[in-house]
C-alpha cells in the first residue's frame, strides 16, 4: 500500500502501515498529529529493517517529507518542541479515547467506535517517542486496543457486545476514568 506520494510499503515494514495510514487521515485536520505519527514510522521502520531496498526507499521518502514539513510547520511549537508535542498527542488521543468509551457505555457500537478506540491506542503509542509512557498511558492505550479488537470481533461476528469494561480481567475491570482529563 502506498501513502500520499510515498513508495509501496514493503511486506518488512508492514507494521507501520496502520501509523501511516493514520497520518494521511490527519494530514489536513491535524498537521503536528501527522507528522508524529510519520516520525514514530520512520523510527519504528529503522529499527524493523533498514538494508532493504525497498525499505531504504520507503525510509528515505518519509526523512523527506518530514524535513520539508519541519520547514512548513516550523512556527508550530508542537513540531519543535517535545513536551509540547507530547501534550497535544495525548490530549488528541485522549479526546478519541473518552468519545468511544462514552458511546462503548452507551451500547452504541459502530466502526467508528472502533476506529477512535483504535487510533487512541496508536497515539498512545506514538507518546513512546519522547521517552517512557505514564501508567494512565499505558492503562489506556492497552483498554483502547482490546475495546477495538473486542468489539470490532463481535460486529464482524454478529454479536451484540458488552459495553463498558468487563469483569475478570485485569485489562477488562480497568476504569478509564480514574485518571480525569
Amino acid at each position: 500500500m502506498a501513502f500520499a506520494g510515498l513508495p509501496l510499503v514493503p511486506q518488512a515494514l508492514k507494521s507501520i502501515q496502520h501509523y501511516l495510514k493514520t497520518a494521511v487521515e490527519h494530514d489536513k485536520r491535524d498537521p503536528v498529529v501527522a507528522y508524529w505519527c510519520r516520525l514514530y514510522a520512520l523510527q519504528t521502520g529503522m529499527k524493523i529493517d533498514r538494508k532493504s531496498k525497498e525499505s531504504v526507499a520507503l525510509l528515505t521518502a518519509l526523512m523527506d517529507w518530514l524535513e520539508t514539513q519541519k520547514q512548513v510547520l516550523k512556527g508550530d511549537e508542537a513540531i519543535s518542541n517535545e513536551v509540547v508535542a507530547q501534550a497535544h498527542i495525548e490530549n488528541h488521543a485522549l479526546k478519541l479515547f473518552l468519545w468511544a468509551d462514552t458511546e462503548d457505555r452507551a451500547a452504541r457500537f459502530n466502526k467508528n467506535v472502533v476506529k477512535a478506540f483504535y487510533t487512541a491506542g496508536m497515539l498512545f503509542d506514538i507518546l513512546s517517542t519522547s521517552g517512557e509512557l505514564t501508567d494512565e498511558v499505558i492503562h489506556h492505550r492497552k483498554y483502547a486496543k482490546w475495546k477495538a479488537a473486542y468489539i470490532h470481533n463481535c460486529l464482524k461476528n454478529g454479536e451484540t457486545p458488552i459495553p463498558g469494561p468487563m469483569q475478570g480481567d485485569d485489562v477488562d475491570s480497568y476504569d478509564p476514568y480514574m485518571w480525569k482529563v
